[in-house]
């Protein structure tokens, strides 16, 4: 068990509130193929259920509606997994039911729709319960107003944006800073445009200073986005998000009740013509799972950007710094040139 999970347990223990710390916990461990993770609701439960989870390969004594990937290429129909029932003295496959001579077909289709009516609604009850958390992840997140990751000023990004359009046309095009109303500005850029040409490394020094006045820019905007949409994740919006994906989630669940109905029609009336490829039925686990990623990626952006705010506005503030430096040196040298304080 980690340092962090023993801290929050003491901490559920003493009776604080760790709600938030508690779903992602539960989220984290769906990963590992424990489907029973989520029936529980206190941390030390969900902790417990994770580490004396063994993840057998014995996949086909489990619901086939909660198909993943991992479970192998050897799990390829329905017809393969086991199941139990009232009527049978032991459990067996679907291949195996349908070759009994024991039961008539309007039997057989009775506990057919029996053995898909447990499996539907074990798997509704268990997507019911993952969309309930998901939701309640979103809500726990700040809300859109929250203050406590504020964007990068925009002063020095502003400061930096006219520094890198001045420096821009003075290599490209210095007359469009020689307006006929400030005719003042006219032989000072005409020096300083003579210099970049006449002087290799003052003209480095330029490119230099244009890159470092660039960096900045370019960091200040992408973590100003960055935050924006770290701080906007919850917004009036999420609850009409959620109430679709509810939506969208109820009309895929009908969709795959219609296709295990047809194949009971179809089993009864072919009862050697068993095989139903898996992956054909699980598409509200699909869609669950588009849910959780979505969520997740949510919640790895506000935990990096909680734990790095810090460091990434000290860079972003040495950027500036460190562009505006340049710019001292760049023009700082070019007007000393020009008035012949330093000899070329």
């Amino acid at each position: 068990m980690r340092s962090s999970e023993e801290l929050m347990l003491l901490l559920e223990l003493n009776g604080y509130d760790i709600k938030k710390y508690t779903l992602k916990k539960q989220l984290e461990f769906e990963k590992n193929g424990n489907l029973d993770v989520h029936k529980h609701k206190k941390l030390k439960d969900i902790i417990l259920s994770h580490y004396t989870y063994e993840n057998k390969d014995d996949y086909f004594h489990r619901n086939p509606l909660m198909y993943r990937e991992n479970w192998g290429e050897e799990v390829k129909s329905v017809d393969q997994f086991y199941f139990k029932h009232p009527e049978l003295d032991y459990e067996m496959t679907i291949l195996e039911f349908m070759k009994l001579k024991s039961f008539n077909e309007v039997q057989k289709e009775s506990i057919l729709y029996d053995i898909f009516d447990t499996w539907v609604e074990e798997y509704r009850d268990a997507s019911i319960t993952q969309m309930e958390n998901l939701r309640e992840m979103i809500n726990l997140l700040p809300k859109k107003h929250n203050k406590r990751h504020k964007k990068p000023s925009k002063i020095p990004f502003f400061i930096s944006l006219l520094l890198f359009i001045i420096i821009a046309f003075l290599f490209k095009n210095p007359d469009t800073l020689k307006p006929s109303i400030f005719t003042f500005t006219h032989s000072i850029v005409d020096g300083l445009n003579g210099l970049l040409y006449d002087l290799p490394l003052y003209s480095l020094l330029g490119w230099f200073t244009a890159f470092f006045t660039g960096l900045h820019l370019v960091l200040n905007s992408l973590l100003t986005r960055y935050i924006k949409d770290v701080r906007s994740e919850k917004n009036k919006h999420v609850v009409m998000t959620f109430d679709k994906w509810d939506e969208d989630m109820k009309n895929i669940r009908l969709e795959q009740s219609g296709k295990l109905e047809d194949y009971v029609d179809s089993v009864i009336k072919n009862p050697r013509q068993t095989f139903l490829d898996v992956k054909t039925i699980v598409g509200p686990e699909i869609l669950l799972d588009k849910f959780k990623r979505y969520v997740s990626m949510i919640e790895f952006k506000r935990d990096w950007m909680t734990k790095n705010y810090i460091k990434i506005m000290r860079w972003q503030l040495r950027s500036f710094a460190i562009g505006f430096l340049f710019n001292l040196v760049f023009f700082g040298l070019g007007f000393a040139f020009m008035w012949g304080w330093i000899d070329v």
